[in-house]
């Protein structure tokens, strides 16, 4: 089964700082990798390099074999078309650190604009999934609230349901708890969870040692911008074989 995500020798540079130098990994079909890494290290940069909100300097990203914001033209690469690059992103979840939910509309209305919109799905059809999305993370009895009627964990979960609208190939979760009161955490930590227990590919920049121990297939420890080592949560954060590692693991901890 081919790679749902491949990082290949990934740089990016804004301006004349090089934010990442070089990144490679493999993430398969139902993984989950935790991203984790001081701040500044470039995990969020590379997050949004996935699905083409950052352009790479060189190198290349390829989700299900394919790169999102590009087309190979003979020996060269060329910009995809904005209706492919919108085609292509669309099977990329992301959900980010502030919850991004349009303030005009109600929770089931933010789920089913995606559906609607982009995959011109039927609105009953579209109401109907998202009903079911609003249940899955917890929220069948906020369907009508606006998001300033809810907490930042229900905005959150709000977020992650809209993001599945579009039934994603892999979710992105840029620190999707740093914005969070730490007593709401746990609840967004908890869907998350049932998420990788489903079988949801995804990407993890997260804060939260104890969701990467319990949960990741592999973790990546980035510093620099580059990956200082990756392996299992165990051998990461246990084992760690770089003093870099264990001296963040050590403040961390």
């Amino acid at each position: 089964m081919a790679a749902t995500v491949e990082f290949l020798n990934v740089h990016k540079s804004f301006g004349h700082v090089e934010v990442l130098k070089g990144v490679d990994f493999v993430v398969e079909p139902s993984q989950v990798v935790c991203v984790i890494g001081p701040s500044g290290s470039g995990k969020s940069t590379l997050l949004r390099c996935v699905n083409h909100l950052e352009v790479t300097t060189s190198g290349a990203i390829l989700v299900n074999g394919a790169m999102v914001g590009y087309d190979v033209r003979g020996d060269r690469l060329v910009e995809a078309p904005e209706a492919e690059i919108d085609r292509r992103r669309a099977k990329i979840g992301m959900v980010f650190q502030s919850f991004n939910l349009f303030g005009h509309m109600t929770a089931l209305e933010n789920v089913m604009v995606g559906p609607v919109k982009l995959l011109k799905t039927p609105k009953a059809e579209a109401e109907k999934q998202a009903r079911e999305l609003l249940a899955r993370v917890g929220l069948a009895d906020r369907a009508d609230n606006y998001p300033s009627q809810l907490s930042g964990g229900q905005q959150q979960r709000v977020a992650i349901a809209r993001a599945l609208s579009m039934k994603p190939d892999v979710m992105l979760f840029d620190e999707p708890t740093s914005a969070l009161d730490p007593e709401l955490v746990g609840e967004v930590l908890d869907v998350m969870k049932q998420l990788a227990a489903d079988g949801m590919t995804m990407i993890v920049v997260t804060h939260e040692m104890g969701f990467a121990r319990e949960v990741a297939d592999v973790v990546v420890f980035m510093d620099g911008g580059v990956i200082v080592e990756q392996g299992s949560p165990d051998d990461v954060l246990l084992r760690p074989q770089h003093e870099r590692t264990r001296s963040f693991l050590a403040k961390v901890f």
